[in-house]
């Protein structure tokens, strides 16, 4: 019959007892001086560079630092911001990028207009892409929301084109808040 003293205590180690095999390999390990302060300089950046990465992420949705002029979502901040001329219609600012045609002639209640329209004898069907952005489509820039969509075009001479067009869609002014719109 076994005794309740002669069960081991799990705070003591026996009296004969060895340490495991990981223990005796981590024991045996002396880092060099230079090791350990490579590690306290790469321990260091780590520290320093995480919360910088974190706050730059975050401030990328800003189209211009101090302005009301901000990205519709973060996750729709455009690849850049270098600006395409209006060319549907040919006339306007150069405020949004991409597209085979981008201008106010798709704009409708501020987003990119869906569903089938007739513009200058050219039968349209636009679907609003919205895969991405949080469900959104747009950015906005400069006052105006860059919002697109997939367009199937029938001409007048019959011939068809599938492509992204993107409905440049100025703000209505709202005392420098950004105007949020679904």
């Amino acid at each position: 019959m076994t005794r309740l003293d002669d069960i081991p205590r799990t705070s003591a180690p026996p009296p004969d007892a060895l340490p495991s095999a990981v223990v005796a390999r981590l024991r045996s390990i002396r880092p060099s001086r230079r090791a350990v302060l490579r590690g306290l300089v790469i321990g260091a950046a780590a520290a320093a560079l995480v919360p910088l990465d974190w706050y730059l992420e975050r401030r990328t949705a800003a189209a211009l630092p101090g302005s009301a002029n901000r990205a519709e979502h973060t996750s729709c901040e455009p690849a850049s911001y270098t600006e395409e001329s209006n060319n549907w219609p040919f006339d306007g600012p150069a405020v949004c990028y991409g597209g085979w045609r981008r201008g106010g002639h798709p704009c409708a209640s501020g987003y990119h207009r869906e569903g089938f329209y007739e513009i200058d004898g050219e039968e349209m069907e636009s679907t609003r892409l919205s895969m991405e952005c949080e469900g959104k489509n747009a950015w906005r820039w400069k006052g105006y929301r860059c919002s697109d969509a997939i367009t199937d075009v029938v001409f007048a001479s019959g011939a068809t084109y599938t492509g992204i067009t993107i409905a440049a869609c100025q703000l209505p002014e709202s005392g420098g808040a950004p105007v949020l719109g679904g």
